[in-house]
């Protein structure tokens, strides 16, 4: 399913659909990643399946903004909302995505935003990246997420101490971890 929408009022609640790709950002111009978005984007509507929908403002609207005071209120404490809402829209082009329908969100729901020029990196192109993330709107495969992972190297690994929870899309602690980390010291 694809949205080009004015407002996110307008974003209808569909409960079967449990991934929503937000393209954030005000994208006037043609050209660059803009235009390949825009070029593709009833191609991504289509491939995400069932399941997925791909979201973004008409053109020269940005999302940004609404979706920054929608998210303040379903905050709680999920740390990457909370920087989503403080950084607004001084992200520039960038994709969200998110578990279930803006309105409805929890802590324990999907929540991925990175920055057009983070996603070219980390997955060689904005064409895999698509790929991978209709793919990943069908399969839900976990290594798909696992590329945004933010890995700290100080002499113990913070990601040995999370857990990614692939039916919950939620981050764990894993106590375990931390226990035998101090028993090593």
């Amino acid at each position: 399913m694809g949205y080009k929408i004015s407002s996110l009022k307008s974003l209808p609640v569909i409960p079967s659909i449990d991934l929503y790709v937000f393209i954030l950002g005000q994208h006037k111009w043609a050209g660059g990643y803009s235009e390949v978005i825009e070029d593709n984007f009833s191609r991504l509507a289509q491939h995400l399946g069932e399941r997925g929908a791909i979201v973004a403002g008409h053109d020269g609207i940005s999302l940004t903004r609404e979706l920054s005071r929608e998210l303040s209120n379903a905050a709680l404490s999920n740390r990457t909302i909370h920087d989503f809402v403080a950084k607004g829209e001084s992200l520039g082009l960038s994709v969200l995505l998110v578990g279930t329908h803006p309105s409805h969100l929890t802590d324990d729901d999907l929540f991925l935003l990175a920055p057009i020029e983070q996603i070219e990196s980390r997955f060689g192109s904005l064409d895999l990246f698509f790929s991978e993330l209709c793919e990943f709107s069908e399969n839900r495969d976990t290594s798909f997420l696992e590329k945004f992972e933010e890995r700290e190297k100080t002499g113990c690994d913070v990601s040995d101490f999370f857990e990614l929870k692939p039916n919950m899309f939620g981050i764990g602690i894993n106590i375990n971890a931390i226990i035998n980390r101090w028993r090593q010291r």
